[in-house]
């Protein structure tokens, strides 16, 4: 991923791509040559008033504009929230760009039990030995019916949370998969603390391909002293075994007792209730929709999706004709909806970011990718012009912050709704290539959510989002050609 700029890296970088020397842009703008060349090497800090100038004589366009602006403002927030940013970024470029495809192998049975492998050995060294004898015991866990995996193997352990998300990507995992996660409480209420960051980071991947079966906790801790009093402070526990690791997970203990694994089943059991749950899942549509409404503010709303969201334009009567009544639901549903979208109207805050080739496909078929045709129609000719010609307009007017993203920011198989005080949802889509049906996974920890929050509110002055003025173009543009009759009847 790219790395941030400095605003000095980008005033720079803009005066090269317009050819404009410092003493030109003093010249023209009014700002004292000395100040402009201190700025550029991130001595001084210039005037915000001196931004227009510069705008102006550079001929940056509006998304240029938005991006000095945002680094210029960038220069007097923490490091850590900018850091937490990048941290979130990394995270959805790398789910873009997962890979969902069959995989091109399957892994060879074992050719030999654990019982044989290990011997009489109880301690594992080095790196390769350790994984070797994690990827022994999950195998042999996981080829039982009543597969079960309880670990305190932090996340930051890359080898085993590699292994659960290649077994959870290749779909040849059903068992119960427990993981408790501490987590860094020397952290300030206001800010984000990077650890917790990351470890979530690492952790979420899996949540989304379990289908479920992943279940991630979560317990505070300031203290670092087990970490010198005990060689093996973290463990994996099976219906068989325990293995016990060090801090840095070059050695392990192999505990083979029948009472040892049942001891520290117990053990777990006893720590889990002291311990937050990470995520909460639902895969119910009514729970769907009701958790989307439980993201949304009094007053905001903010979304990411492949999609743009519509949900400030759904009137009564729109929700009423395209909700399929014949749903088992339909009653539950339709009430979740018209208090969801009743909200959505007169939120004074309502974000929606969304790429080009979700906006085609609205335009091409009028299904929604967050509600699959069995519960919603699609939308024809006609309501597909109102909607993306009316949208245009909101976002033209300010009244709605509606921005096209760049390719690669958000994979086009989720959406997320942030809020400031509610929590996170994350929502797989018809796009999504794991699983029928959809799944929401709920994230209600407050640093947490402050990051995703706050990469949200930041994208629109990021960089990776067209400006206000082109993302409108594109609706009108796009509504001008859409397919079929040009009636406007349903």
């Amino acid at each position: 991923m790219r790395r941030v700029l400095l605003f000095s890296e980008y005033l720079r970088e803009l005066l090269e791509e317009k050819k404009m020397t410092i003493s030109a842009l003093s010249r023209l703008s009014g700002v004292e040559r000395t100040a402009l060349s201190k700025t550029l090497t991130g001595q001084r800090v210039l005037p915000y008033d001196a931004l227009d100038g510069m705008i102006y004589h550079l001929r940056l366009t509006p998304r240029e504009g938005e991006r000095l602006r945002a680094y210029y403002d960038a220069q007097f927030e923490k490091e850590g929230l900018r850091r937490s940013r990048e941290v979130v970024s990394s995270l959805f470029s790398d789910l873009a760009e997962l890979d969902f495809t069959a995989p091109p192998f399957e892994e060879s049975r074992l050719l030999m039990g654990l019982e044989k492998y290990a011997g009489e050995r109880s301690i594992f060294s080095g790196a390769t030995n350790v994984q070797l004898l994690l990827r022994m015991v999950l195998t042999e866990e996981l080829s039982r019916p009543d597969a079960r995996v309880e670990l305190t193997i932090p996340p930051t352990e890359t080898f085993l949370n590699g292994e659960l998300l290649r077994r959870y990507l290749d779909g040849r995992i059903q068992a119960e998969v427990s993981q408790i996660v501490a987590f860094d409480a020397s952290g300030t209420a206001e800010g984000v603390d990077l650890h917790n960051l990351e470890c979530f980071c690492r952790i979420f991947p899996i949540c989304l391909l379990s289908k479920r079966h992943y279940h991630p906790y979560y317990y505070y801790d300031n203290s670092i002293t087990a970490r010198y009093t005990d060689p093996f402070p973290y463990f994996l526990v099976t219906h068989t075994c325990v293995v016990c690791l060090s801090e840095e997970g070059r050695q392990a203990m192999l505990l083979r007792g029948v009472d040892q694994a049942a001891c520290y089943h117990r053990h777990f059991q006893t720590l889990l209730s002291r311990c937050y749950s990470l995520v909460q899942y639902t895969a119910d549509p009514v729970e769907i929709l009701s958790a989307y409404d439980g993201c949304t503010d009094p007053d905001g709303f903010y979304m990411v999706m492949d999609q743009p969201c519509f949900g400030r334009l759904y009137g009564e009567e729109v929700i009423q004709s395209y909700l399929r009544r014949e749903l088992p639901f339909y009653e539950a549903l339709e009430e979740v909806a018209q208090r969801r979208f009743g909200r959505l109207r007169t939120v004074e805050r309502f974000y929606t970011l969304f790429t080009r080739s979700g906006l085609e496909r609205f335009q091409a078929t009028g299904t929604l990718d967050d509600f699959p045709t069995a519960f919603v129609r699609p939308f024809p000719p006609g309501e597909r012009r109102r909607l993306m010609s009316a949208l245009a307009g909101l976002i033209r007017s300010g009244s709605v912050t509606g921005r096209l993203l760049e390719p690669g920011t958000f994979p086009d198989y989720l959406s997320m709704t942030t809020s400031e005080g509610s929590g996170v949802g994350f929502f797989t889509t018809e796009r999504f290539p794991l699983q029928d049906g959809f799944c929401s996974i709920h994230l209600r920890e407050p640093e947490l959510c402050r990051a995703f929050h706050g990469w949200l509110t930041h994208l629109p002055h990021s960089g990776r989002t067209r400006g206000a003025e082109e993302t409108a173009a594109a609706l009108e543009a796009l509504a001008q050609t859409v397919p079929g009759k040009r009636e406007e009847g349903r």
